[in-house]
């Protein structure tokens, strides 16, 4: 891949396709996903719901935490959430989120969840994309994940992406990635970092939609 390519400029909506051509619609969260965040979360399974919680099991989402999800300023703390177009009665596919570290300006804390029915299909990949660059923007230039440690497929995607190990504790990886804001800057020696390098390139031509 010729990788000499400019930062993206994301639209406030945009219509993705998905590895296996499946149209979605991308966008920052809304105070009004609220509804769509606690049906989701509800739909995913037990196991997801473990690694998103490893300190116990909600059924589900308590206000608070759907509060902290939804009343966003895209600066310090971001969300970006995926819906299926064509079915648009869903709740949606998934939610990443950073939220700055107070003690670290320059750096904050990472979350991904995609529904399961929805995973291994690009989803992650684009909602990864979309963090990356708003957290360059407004400043921050690296991310923090906090992973489950028998989650060995997510902690060896993030390494392969050019994450390396910050800690561990209670069952908890704690992984440190540097933001990255073009595909050029994304290491290529291996298929998941030329897939991520390649969202940045995809999302150079991504048709606008309205929210």
């Amino acid at each position: 891949m010729f990788k000499t390519w400019r930062t993206p400029e994301l639209p406030g909506a945009f219509k993705y396709m998905l590895d296996d051509g499946l149209p979605i619609l991308v966008r920052p969260i809304r105070v009004d996903d609220a509804p769509r965040i606690q049906e989701g979360f509800q739909r995913l399974s037990q196991l997801a719901r473990r690694r998103r919680f490893p300190n116990g099991d909600p059924d589900r989402l308590s206000a608070e935490t759907i509060a902290r999800l939804v009343h966003i300023d895209q600066i310090n703390h971001a969300a970006w959430g995926v819906a299926n177009i064509e079915k648009p009665d869903e709740p949606g596919i998934g939610i990443a989120r950073y939220v700055r570290l107070n003690g670290e300006p320059q750096a904050a804390d990472v979350a991904i969840t995609i529904i399961d029915e929805y995973q291994g299909r690009g989803a992650g990949f684009v909602l990864q994309a979309c963090l990356h660059l708003t957290a360059w923007k407004n400043g921050i230039r690296t991310f923090y994940y906090d992973v489950a440690s028998d989650n060995d497929r997510i902690i060896r995607h993030l390494k392969l992406l050019g994450a390396t190990h910050a800690g561990r504790a209670d069952n908890i990886d704690r992984l440190e990635l540097p933001v990255y804001r073009r595909a050029r800057d994304v290491p290529d020696g291996n298929d998941i970092g030329r897939r991520f390098a390649e969202v940045f390139v995809r999302l150079q031509a991504s048709e606008a939609l309205a929210a």
